[in-house]
């Protein structure tokens, strides 16, 4: 069993009646209650010990003063919500806002003022620039109290207290102090006091004020053994600590072991991870039902962070209008809401709308495709869309309420929507179930000092307070305890691991309150104040930790931000700790792989195209280009839907940027079809057409992207024009020629396959002849048109299909580079479009018919192959190893076999 760190046995009995021991926090007054306990006879009746942390403590003297209505305490005692809104009006009163971090200031401006009157330097807010001059002037600053930002925050925050009828917790603790001054509490005929630090100056006159008799009781002091493990990074520290605490227990599991994570708060996550993975690896077989794990941490995890309080969350924000994709995939993925048979829907119509690439999707979209998904599918009755469309009419019909209105209207959505979901839960879930309903009850009480707030608004408080209150699951009390530095302090334990304590961490780095003057921060030794203060407090720090067990190890990392360190300085130079094996796990996986050879099948194979798929392949020349590259991932993209999207852009992405300039041509040369035309234009009328087109193609892209601003379509406006420009100049030094088709849309079929192809532009020229064109904004290259397997298909394709086709080439519309870039047999030439022998060197393609012999032949292949179901692993060019399939294709796993 842990114990505290001092004779809490020998303290209660020395008590005289009436007496109480006072420890710093809840934690360490449990312990010794556990204490007490275990020495009483079992089934005998005995009263609990004289012991409380201070704050519970100042609680009951607190409720005391009230119940005898003592006039003072007819006041709200303010929680950290409350006192943010209040710090916001009083900051909107006070100061300019509009450049600032309002919520940060507001934190810091509550910090600055507990300090102040925890540090007894002010008594009376009413009374601030009398408080204030004396100090300024005590320090030679050269201001007045007036021209402090922080003294009009604290007039314009007592203002609001005083319309309220309510203080602050460090006003509560002053007035707690008056009262045993005035005798209206009698003080306690003796407090001993056990496993404090440092405390503030009001704290300890409170102690004081409230004792007749008062005794400091030091911790126990021991001989311990230190050793020292030197780690590679925090995953190291904390994988050598686990694998130490489990040899320990293995050794004596009656034993208790503690770790001290400094910064705990920070990393919990990946501690828990880690000793998961150690301890209980069965924790991690996804056919285990969740257990609470058997070891006990002092830092909990924010309820917003926890699934359920998670899930509630990501619901109500459905009450707003616009999501991002990363918000969507959690709401919809969501197994805390809804039914679970329309699991296959959320994930269609998730799907559905990554096609769309936009960077933010607004409701009306999302309630549009849901309905439109649902009826693809063939759904009767779905309940997604009908919830989203009653989610979106609470949010129209919902106006400014009080919190207590917000509360009750949360709880009504979050159960219209199902939440928390079909199955029960198990015991971690009922208990933040549990804990839901109490931060509701919290947010319900800022009523009286938020005012009506906006649903923005009170989102944005529900949030603030369940990412501040910390869930921790109820567990029984192990040997195993993972606490934080300060949550350490007071204990003593068997065996003791310390992991993060290198010379950058430990003393922590100071961080003073940036609106109280530095020199008052420095002089009375306020938190974080300075190096000096932390230096300080980290000495008393690590001399309990070196008092709570004889048996310590300290780890650090080596390397820390790019930074050779060392042990803490704090700590003497100590012998060299035992180092780990990965681990029992680690081991097992090796004896497996050591294990008898495998014998691997290849399987090169998929199963052939029905007829049926083969009368409408989806992806038209881009299935050919694609068996080209790599049979397997043609396979998976296009047979098996293993496409990835693009990532919204800030502006128009790469892809839509090519649609768009594509879209200027086609309406230009619908108006424009000849070069006979376009050469009879004037520079006016040849602006004007351009204009047109440029309007035209833009006002659909406008719809899709109505969330960029004006300036950005007169930019793309512009350079539109500037690029049609250019691309008209390579025109007009071509010979005569006619517009014939332009986005035109063919079904062919090749190889057993039968494609939709929609053609750029086919041009007549005056020979009779006709060329081919594909536009393309980047830099294309005509050999990927001459391998055996054709890397770009599509105009090839296009040529086997025109009769007529003497040449194939493609636009390379690119703004400074605009030319012609392809191959033929023409009787007038086009500079850039070079004649068949010419294309390079040594060119096994003579004549125009033998080319396209051999784009028949290679196609057909591709086409045969890709029906055929071929799906070897193999890249005709290393950049086409696309690594969001990896995980099908199994590309590193098998490239570290080869090795």
């Amino acid at each position: 069993m842990l114990k505290p760190a001092f004779p809490a046995l020998e303290i209660f009995a020395q008590l005289p009646p009436g007496g109480l021991l006072l420890t710093p926090n809840n934690r360490l007054r449990n312990r010794c209650q556990q204490v007490f306990a275990a020495q009483q006879s079992p089934g005998a009746c005995w009263m609990p010990p004289p012991v409380e942390s201070l704050r519970s403590w100042l609680d009951k003297l607190w409720f005391q003063l009230q119940q005898r209505n003592w006039q003072p305490t007819l006041q709200q005692v303010l929680n950290r919500e409350q006192r943010q809104l209040l710090w916001q009006r009083a900051l909107d009163e006070s100061l300019d806002r509009q450049l600032l971090n309002s919520q940060q200031l507001c934190r810091d401006a509550d910090s600055a003022l507990a300090q102040l009157l925890q540090w007894q330097l002010i008594s009376d807010l009413s009374q601030i620039d009398e408080a204030l001059t004396p100090l300024l002037e005590q320090f030679a600053l050269s201001m007045r109290s007036d021209e402090l930002p922080l003294c009009a925050m604290i007039k314009a925050f007592a203002t609001e207290l005083q319309a309220h009828s309510a203080i602050t917790p460090d006003q509560r603790d002053q007035l707690i102090l008056r009262a045993f001054q005035e005798g209206i509490l009698e003080p306690v005929a003796q407090i001993d006091t056990a496993g404090f630090a440092q405390i503030s100056p009001l704290a300890n006159a409170l102690i004081h004020a409230g004792a007749a008799a008062l005794n400091e009781r030091p911790g126990l002091t021991q001989q311990s053994e230190v050793s020292a493990a030197a780690c590679a990074n925090l995953e190291e520290e904390l994988y050598q600590a686990a694998h130490w605490a489990g040899q320990k227990l293995a050794q004596n599991p009656g034993h208790s072991v503690g770790i001290v994570v400094n910064n705990l708060g920070q990393c919990r996550a990946q501690v828990e991870a880690v000793f998961s993975r150690v301890l209980e690896p069965q924790y991690l077989d996804p056919q285990q039902p969740r257990y609470t794990l058997p070891f006990n941490f002092s830092a909990g995890t924010p309820l917003a962070q926890t699934p359920i309080g998670s899930a509630a969350l990501q619901l109500l924000s459905l009450l707003q209008d616009e999501w991002d994709y990363p918000q969507l995939q959690n709401i919809l993925f969501s197994p805390f809401w809804g039914d679970d048979s329309e699991t296959w829907l959320r994930s269609a119509l998730f799907r559905r709308l990554q096609k769309l690439e936009l960077r933010r999707i607004d409701g009306a979209t999302l309630r549009y495709w849901a309905e439109r998904t649902a009826e693809v599918l063939h759904l009767e009755s779905p309940q997604l869309p009908r919830q989203l469309e009653q989610m979106a009419e609470r949010a129209r019909r919902w106006q400014r309420a009080p919190a207590e209105i917000w509360a009750a209207r949360f709880s009504e959505t979050l159960k219209a929507m199902g939440w928390p979901g079909t199955r029960n839960p198990d015991s971690q879930e009922y208990q933040q179930l549990m804990q839901w309903e109490s931060i509701l009850e919290e947010f319900a009480a800022l009523s009286a000092c938020g005012g009506n707030l906006t649903l923005t608004q009170a989102l944005q408080l529900l949030r603030q307070i369940a990412s501040r209150t910390p869930f921790q699951a109820e567990t029984r009390d192990g040997p195993l305890q993972i606490l934080g530095v300060l949550e350490a302090g007071g204990l003593a334990f068997d065996h003791l691991r310390l992991v993060g304590f290198g010379q950058q961490q430990w003393p922590p780095a100071p961080a003073p309150n940036p609106l109280l003057p530095i020199q008052w921060q420095k002089h009375w030794k306020m938190p974080r104040a300075s190096a000096e203060r932390e230096l300080e407090l980290a000495r008393e720090l690590t001399a309990d930790l070196q008092n709570a067990s004889g048996d310590i190890v300290v780890s650090y990392t080596c390397e820390e931000d790019g930074v050779q360190q060392g042990l803490s300085s704090l700590f003497e130079s100590p012998q060299q700790a035992q180092h780990f094996a990965e681990g029992a796990l680690h081991n097992h996986y090796s004896q497996l792989a050591q294990a008898c050879q495998l014998e691997k099948v290849e399987d090169k194979k998929l199963p052939p195209l029905t007829p049926a798929e083969c009368e409408r392949v989806r992806g038209g020349a881009s299935v050919l280009k694609a068996q080209a590259l790599s049979p397997l991932n043609a396979q998976l993209r296009f047979r098996l839907g293993a496409s990835s999207f693009t990532q919204p852009d800030i502006g128009l992405g790469p892809a839509e940027r090519g649609n768009v300039v594509h879209q200027v041509l086609a309406e230009f040369w619908q108006q424009c079809g000849t070069l006979a035309q376009l050469q009879a234009m004037d520079d006016e009328q040849r602006q004007a057409q351009i204009e047109r087109a440029v309007e035209r193609s833009l006002g659909s892209v406008r719809k899709k992207y109505n969330h960029l601003p004006i300036g950005f379509w007169a930019m793309e406006k512009q350079r539109l024009e500037r690029l049609l420009q250019q691309w008209l100049s390579v025109e007009l030094d071509r010979p005569n020629f006619s517009v014939e088709k332009v986005e035109w849309e063919q079904a062919v079929e090749i190889g057993g396959l039968h494609f939709n192809l929609r053609l750029d532009r086919l041009d007549q020229l005056a020979s009779g002849e006709q060329l081919v064109i594909d536009y393309k904004t980047g830099v294309p290259s005509i050999r990927d048109w001459l391998s055996l397997r054709i890397r770009e298909p599509q105009l090839p394709l296009y040529a086997l299909f025109q009769p007529d086709a003497h040449a194939i080439t493609f636009g390379q519309v690119r703004n400074g580079d605009c030319k012609w870039n392809g191959c033929g047999d023409l009787e007038h030439p086009i500079t850039g479009i070079k004649a068949v022998g010419d294309t390079e060197k040594e060119s096994p393609y003579g004549t125009w018919s033998n080319l396209v012999e051999h784009w028949r032949y290679s196609l057909e292949s591709l086409a045969t192959e890709y029906r055929s179901g071929i799906a070897t692993l193999a890249f005709d060019r290393p950049t086409d190893n696309n690594s969001e399939l990896w995980p099908l294709n199994r590309w590193p796993e098998r490239e570290q076999i080869t090795e």
